[in-house]
């Protein structure tokens, strides 16, 4: 039996769907470093010999644990989203609120969640398959915050999305590199004073 028909059994689909969500938790939680087969096998409860026969390599492997930390990401981001009101927002409520939907930070998995986004961000840049999906997640991240502007009552614009996010990524960074730094108030700072200019009110 081929890898690929192996792959496509009703079996198969199972232990390669452990596999990776083994592995796309593994990469949440301890970052690139912790993808290994041998601690995926053992998060999965799979023998060692299935990473090997489900994945080509341990590239392979760490792609699909990226996807699918992606898509748990955007999974939590558009559950946030779909609980916003539709009213109009001045710009300390609309920052505030790009905070709390974009930007989590209450509980250790929340944030945890937000450092795995920021590192794949930054380690995924040296691979071409790794940086497709990372700007696919960033795709769907612009457009949820097109969701939240359009539901605060403003006008979001492709440019001005993409500079309002530029402006989010710098303060996230800086805090999560600055020892004691309070990340959801940094990011509310740095919106506080823009989002007027990058997402207008309608009149």
């Amino acid at each position: 039996m081929s890898q690929m028909t192996a792959a496509t059994t009703p079996k198969g689909e199972r232990r390669r769907a452990a596999l990776v969500a083994a592995a796309g938790e593994l990469l949440v939680e301890g970052g690139f470093e912790s993808v290994r087969h041998r601690a995926v096998a053992h998060r999965a409860h799979i023998p060692l010999a299935a990473t090997t026969y489900y994945f080509e390599s341990l590239g392979d492997l760490l792609s699909n644990a990226v996807a699918y930390a992606g898509e748990l990401d955007l999974a939590a981001v558009r559950g946030r989203v779909e609980a916003v009101s539709r009213r109009k927002r001045g710009d300390s409520a609309l920052a505030k609120l790009l905070t709390s939907v974009f930007f989590a930070c209450d509980t250790a998995a929340e944030r945890g969640a937000l450092v795995s986004r920021y590192e794949r961000m930054v380690l995924c840049t040296r691979d071409p398959e790794l940086t497709r999906l990372q700007a696919q997640v960033r795709n769907v991240l612009a457009e949820l915050h097109v969701e939240v502007l359009t539901r605060s009552g403003r006008r979001a614009t492709g440019p001005g999305v993409d500079r309002l996010m530029a402006i989010e990524d710098g303060a996230v960074l800086a805090a999560l590199t600055t020892h004691g730094a309070d990340v959801p108030r940094a990011v509310r700072e740095a919106l506080g004073t823009v989002v007027d200019d990058l997402a207008p009110l309608h009149p």
